[in-house]
């Protein structure tokens, strides 16, 4: 198949290197993964983008400059920066995806995967690709423009990135298939041995349970290391609730690290903490950490029951039981004997080998595509 994948943000710059965004990596693997299947791939993204696909390069100076406008003239200061950064990823994301509309037309692309932001549905609608959008999100509320925007664009294809997702979307969208994450076990090596502390990588929000997984250490008397975004340390909820907590040895904040530092992060690991407060879509950090052999416990919300063996790759916690529930799992896990606990670090790289490798993501989007092809034929 000719396939063209689609990710129009100004994130997947160099510019933003140091900044957590998902969806880049996983769009690469994909785009590599598909390639190496025997699939035409073009990929529609940032310049300087490293792709063994054909690359169709958004703008750079609408990356390495946010433009103001006369509009913004009474704001102050902070405001006008915000609205500046908006305005600019805006455009460039409407002038990337014209330009990929027109180039797959023209090439004849069988089938458009747009895998992030929302102006393809627009463009799609003057220029007919067969395409499919894959969610990343949790369902929206109500009041939220992201809810208007499904409703309005219902009858698209959607691809969810678990069962879970999938399921709590209801009938607000159709679902063309579900397809899982998978990670590079190359660059995510296991390690039958691991490490002396637990690791925390996500966002420093509130729905990431980053003051969960700090209460939970201090009181099971273990090392706590975090990896988060700088962007977020500037924040009210960083400063008031995450670095009063933080002490050299016991509670940790370590920089931003990229890809491969993160695998050595994690495979030096005793365990990841994944205190997830919202329905998680999928969690890709889960499947990072156990990939290196480091098992995973995590709050029962979203995704995690479908991504962790309870008991065998890590243990799943009631959310009801908050903290406490997080310290008697991390007892339980550190009461194995040194034989259980390989036990269940080579389990967990089995568990990632079956289920979540690139491999297993390419042949599942393999489907949906062929599925939506076939409407289309």
């Amino acid at each position: 198949m000719k396939i063209g994948l689609l990710l129009p943000s100004v994130y997947m710059g160099n510019k933003y290197k140091d900044k957590i965004f998902a969806p880049k990596e996983l769009l690469l693997n994909l785009a590599n993964t598909l390639l190496d299947r025997g699939h035409k791939v073009f990929v529609y993204g940032a310049p300087g983008t490293k792709t063994n696909a054909r690359l169709i390069q958004g703008h750079e100076e609408l990356i390495q400059r946010d433009f103001t406008s006369p509009k913004f003239r009474g704001l102050d200061r902070l405001s006008k920066l915000k609205n500046a950064h908006t305005a600019t990823k805006i455009e460039y994301e409407i002038d990337l995806s014209v330009k990929a509309f027109l180039h797959a037309r023209k090439e004849k692309v069988d089938i458009m995967h747009s895998y992030h932001d929302f102006m393809a549905h627009y463009i799609n609608k003057l220029i007919p690709v067969p395409t499919v959008y894959t969610i990343h999100d949790p369902r929206p509320r109500a009041e939220h423009i992201a809810y208007w925007r499904f409703k309005h664009f219902a009858r698209d294809n959607y691809i969810f990135i678990s069962k879970s997702q999938k399921r709590h979307y209801g009938r607000l969208i159709r679902s063309i298939g579900v397809a899982y994450h998978g990670v590079d076990t190359n660059k995510f090596p296991f390690s039958q041995k691991g490490g002396d502390y637990f690791a925390f990588i996500g966002r420093y929000i509130k729905e990431k349970g980053v003051v969960e997984a700090m209460s939970a250490v201090k009181e099971a008397g273990v090392r706590l290391k975090m990896v988060g975004d700088d962007a977020y340390r500037v924040l009210p909820y960083y400063q008031t609730r995450v670095l009063p907590q933080l002490k050299k040895g016991i509670i940790e904040d370590e920089t931003f690290i990229g890809e491969a530092d993160r695998g050595t992060f994690l495979k030096n690991a005793y365990a990841l903490l994944f205190p997830i407060l919202w329905e998680e879509p999928f969690g890709m950090v889960m499947i990072e950490a156990m990939s290196c052999g480091t098992p995973v416990i995590a709050f029962n919300h979203g995704s995690v029951s479908e991504v962790i063996k309870d008991g065998e790759t890590g243990y799943i916690v009631d959310p009801k039981e908050g903290a406490r529930g997080l310290v008697r799992a991390i007892k339980k896990l550190r009461s194995l004997s040194l034989p259980e606990y390989h036990l269940m670090r080579n389990a967990c790289r089995a568990h990632v080998e079956k289920n979540f490798t690139l491999q297993k993501m390419a042949e599942q989007h393999e489907k949906v595509y062929q599925k939506v092809v076939g409407f289309h034929a």
